[in-house]
């Protein structure tokens, strides 16, 4: 957890990373308590050379997974990760039996907008509680 501590280098970056929920400075001890969170599981993906490339969580739900904290590492920014730490927890998701994943974006967050367009989420709608908020969804069934 402390490594990824370390990716998050601003509130603004805070702010993409967790919405409201954690508050800057971000410290492993917050991260590690979302653990706790019931259900809620927190991944790493590991790229070449066993090296911490990303992070996500999920929280399954009967058959929702719900996708939260999705990062790259700073240092492999830019060159198209993104997309398979999703698609990292797309599998997962499905591995813990989900037939859905669902999130929450930053409605101005347009990067990660673009990565779960790619993915195959549907176009966000407005959250109805928090208007900055998007709601996309991804079928898991074939």
């Amino acid at each position: 957890m402390l490594e990824v501590v370390s990716w998050i280098a601003s509130a603004k970056v805070l702010y993409s990373f967790s919405g409201a929920r954690l508050q800057w400075p971000l410290t492993s001890i917050q991260l590690e308590n979302l653990t706790h969170t019931e259900g809620l599981s927190p991944f790493v993906v590991v790229g070449s050379a066993d090296r911490l490339v990303g992070h996500f969580d999920l929280r399954v739900d009967e058959r929702v997974a719900w996708l939260g904290r999705v990062a790259v590492k700073p240092e492999f920014q830019g060159r198209g990760l993104a997309i398979e730490v999703v698609n990292a927890a797309l599998v997962q998701a499905q591995e813990l039996g989900a037939d859905a994943v669902r999130l929450r974006v930053i409605a101005t967050n347009e990067p990660a907008i673009r990565t779960y367009l790619r993915a195959g989420f549907a176009t966000g709608l407005p959250d109805p509680e928090r208007p900055s908020v998007l709601l996309m969804e991804r079928s898991l069934l074939r």
